[in-house]
């Protein structure tokens, strides 16, 4: 079962968000199923750009005895 959500940092200019989800570890046992849990639910991180200076930072994870925390922060800089 996986759970998930959007937080986000600042509801009245909504300028930064962190996307999550948890996995229990039997269904994320190593590496290889991390990079695909990380490419079918995340973006591609990439630096700040645009005018707004979009930006999406790499995947962290987490883990624990039993699940797995995945996390991506994401906004613009104004």
């Amino acid at each position: 079962m996986k759970i998930g959500g959007v937080k986000t940092f600042d509801p009245l200019f909504q300028t930064s968000q962190l996307d999550w989800l948890v996995v229990p570890a039997v269904e994320c046992p190593d590496k290889i199923t991390e990079r695909h849990v990380v490419s079918a639910y995340f973006r591609v991180p990439h630096e700040p750009w645009g005018p707004d200076g979009a930006f999406v930072q790499p995947v962290r994870i987490r883990r624990s005895p039993g699940r797995v925390l995945f996390r991506q922060e994401s906004g613009v800089r104004l």
